[in-house]
């Protein structure tokens, strides 16, 4: 689907509808649980108006028909015509539902299809079941204003030119709807709204009108001089910037054309009359000179300002993705040649080149926080699809459940927030399903009926912490014990010796589930080692705490970002490797000798614990490994477990930016990517679990 000349207001138009879309799910979801809120449904009002209008400019029809009736139905609600109930939301969520569907489907190029008509016949049934004709009258003026702006924003000047009072009277009779009709001494006749023994409207009814639309103006004998002004007085031509200032107090700034009118309508009977004024009034006794009437408009409104007052310029600028990853990548080879400098600073003898050198690391240190911090976005923009996915699922399942979201604002990296949406919207699903109780198996054990499921994120260090916590049952390690019996994983002796959190860890195994029955929702067993495998493949970690009859924990430890990534570098033979340093544990040097073998494996015991051992030469050089007395050994987690990595020398810390291998070594098991070393030289970056899962 092309738009040709208005392809970048289309563009436009999908950052500010995605938004509210966002936030209208949101919203709609705390009007259930707020159902007297007024604020809030002004909002949501506002929210299908914007888009609303900004798809009736593309004529995107489809779109216009479906918000169209959607905010016929929150006018109605928000002046008390109609109470908001379950059924009610549950269809209003099926219309925001197929808006979002038409919105993806116009990102995509494609042509938005149109609504079911199901669903349109019942939005009009609850938009229409009462007083519909008393709901219609208020909505006259907005839909008034509305139809009238469309067409005639392209006869508006652009910013410079100069607009004429030719321009400026078809501007008005775009607005009235029809050409204009003066008596005799110039003043208009309002023949649709105005009895025809009274064809003017007096400066007391224009005043009214007003105080209507703006409220009561500071200076009561301002608006009196809307009419009181003379023609020929000096300076009545209108600068292109308080024409600009007196849509943005018509309109509402940064608003559609008839947001503000929408959401400041006067009372039912104060509109049939002064809605002609509103533009009728101005054109009045402006017939010679238009342009000063609308000028004392806007100083009717708000006090007049300095004319010499500079415009504020913009504070926010929209970027392309792809530039900022081109940025970073740049920024990503600067800290590459950073590395190598200060190494061969660190080695050099003049100490005018060591500050130099000194003063590049810190500066590139400060460039690449700025530069990462521009692509950080909100946890937010995840977190902010969740009350609508536990309210649907808590009403599938006849459940009670409140939903908390704590630490929206904490950010991170854009990319790492597109990987976590889908495995946090699973683990706040199995946690709805798997953690909450009943409502009456919750009162049966001294619980409030409605269960509690809550959502945070934090920034510790350099990672960022989520946690998905639920007051519901908890789990039973012995019930997982017998199901991984059952299932094959182990047999008796082997589960017995697992701990309880080792037995909670069995959730992340393949095919394991404990629902004795399979449903849409859960069942099959398929999902949480998808989420496991996820954030693995992002460096992160998923740890479980849960106690029975209490509640369950989930934490999720993830970087801040993946582009550049702290190492530990080690030597195998004379190859260079990088451990993501999130994975290490400790490093030690040992006595190779001391170890010990179970069930097959080598091990090491620290703390009076086994920790398998395992030779990365063997693994990733080659050749039969004659182990010496002493080696240093590296120990990493993997998950809940750790394991031993006897390496050959350790060179040290080191940022490093990750590029992905080329063609012929892609997927390379064990293999996350490679980098340039401080020396100059190429290191792989080892993918420490798929690495594992290669070669143990």
């Amino acid at each position: 689907m092309s738009f040709g000349e208005d392809e970048e207001i289309l563009q436009d138009f999908l950052v500010e509808a995605g938004e509210i879309l966002e936030l209208l799910s949101e919203q709609l979801v705390d009007l259930e649980q707020s159902p007297d809120d007024t604020e809030l449904l002004n909002a949501i009002f506002r929210g299908f108006h914007t888009v609303k209008g900004g798809a009736g400019f593309l004529q995107i029809d489809p779109m216009v028909e479906c918000c169209h009736i959607t905010e016929n139905l929150f006018d109605i609600l928000r002046n008390g015509k109609r109470k908001v109930s379950s059924a009610l939301m549950d269809v209003v969520l099926e219309a925001l539902d197929a808006v979002n569907t038409q919105f993806a489907e116009i990102n995509n190029g494609d042509k938005p299809s149109a609504a079911s008509p199901e669903l349109l016949q019942r939005l009009a049934e609850f938009a229409t079941e009462e007083t519909a004709a008393e709901a219609a009258a208020p909505a006259a003026v907005p839909e008034a204003v509305a139809e009238a702006l469309a067409e005639p924003a392209a006869a508006v000047p652009a910013a410079g030119d100069d607009i004429s009072e030719a321009e400026f009277d078809a501007l008005l009779n775009e607005l009235d709807g029809g050409p204009k009709k003066t008596s005799a001494d110039g003043a208009e006749l309002v023949s649709d709204f105005v009895n025809s023994d009274n064809p003017e409207i007096s400066d007391a009814e224009f005043e009214a009108l007003l105080d209507g639309l703006h409220g009561a103006p500071a200076k009561p004998a301002e608006p009196a001089a809307v009419v009181a002004a003379k023609p020929g007085a000096g300076g009545d031509e209108i600068t292109d910037d308080e024409f600009d200032n007196l849509l943005d107090q018509i309109h509402g700034k940064g608003h559609g054309p008839t947001e503000v009118a929408a959401a400041e309508k006067p009372a039912p009977s104060a509109v049939s009359k002064p809605a002609a004024a509103v533009a009728k009034k101005p054109a009045a006794k402006a017939e010679a000179k238009p342009a000063a009437k609308v000028t004392n408009i806007a100083k009717a409104k708000k006090p007049a300002a300095p004319q010499n007052n500079a415009p504020q310029g913009e504070t926010t600028v929209r970027v392309d993705t792809t530039r900022l990853d081109d940025i970073m990548n740049m920024v990503g080879e600067l800290v590459l040649v950073r590395n190598r400098l200060v190494r061969l600073g660190g080695k050099a003898a003049d100490e005018a080149l060591s500050k130099a050198v000194s003063n590049l690391d810190v500066v590139t240190a400060d460039l690449q926080s700025s530069v990462m911090k521009t692509r950080m976005q909100p946890i937010k923009k995840v977190f902010g699809r969740f009350p609508r996915v536990v309210r649907d699922l808590a009403r599938n399942l006849g459940k009670e459940i409140k939903l908390e979201m704590v630490g929206e604002d904490t950010d991170l990296d854009k990319n790492l927030v597109e990987a976590l949406a889908d495995p946090l919207v699973h683990l706040v699903r199995n946690s709805v399903d798997h953690g909450i109780e009943m409502p009456d198996a919750r009162e049966a054990s001294g619980k409030s009926r409605v269960g509690t499921v809550t959502l945070a994120a934090e920034q510790e260090g350099d990672h960022i912490l989520l946690s998905i916590h639920d007051d519901g049952g908890g789990m039973d390690p012995d019930v997982l014990r017998h199901k991984a019996v059952e299932k094959g994983l182990y047999d008796e002796d082997a589960a017995g010796r697992l701990t309880d959190e080792e037995a909670f860890n069995l959730i992340f195994a393949p095919g394991f589930s404990t629902k004795a029955e399979i449903s849409d929702v859960s069942g099959r067993g398929v999902g949480m080692d998808v989420v496991k495998t996820k954030i693995s493949q992002l460096n992160g970690s998923v740890e479980i705490k849960s106690r029975l009859g209490e509640g369950t924990s989930l934490i999720i430890k993830v970087p801040l970002t993946l582009a550049i990534m702290p190492t530990l570098m080690v030597m195998l033979g004379e190859q260079t490797f990088a451990l993501p340093l999130m994975s290490v544990n400790e490093i030690f040097q040992m006595d190779l000798t001391q170890t010990n073998v179970v069930d097959s494996q080598e091990c090491v015991t620290i703390r009076d614990k086994a920790v398998p051992l395992f030779y990365l030469k063997k693994w990733l050089v080659g050749g039969q490994v004659k182990p010496d007395d002493e080696a240093h050994v590296v120990i990493v987690s993997v998950g809940t477990d750790r394991v031993g990595f006897v390496v050959d020398r350790l060179i040290g810390q080191e940022e490093v930016v990750i590029k992905p291998l080329g063609q012929m070594l892609q997927g390379t098991p064990g293999m996350a990517g490679a980098t340039i070393t401080g020396d100059g030289t190429m290191a792989l970056i080892l993918d420490v679990p798929a690495m594992l899962k290669r070669y143990a």
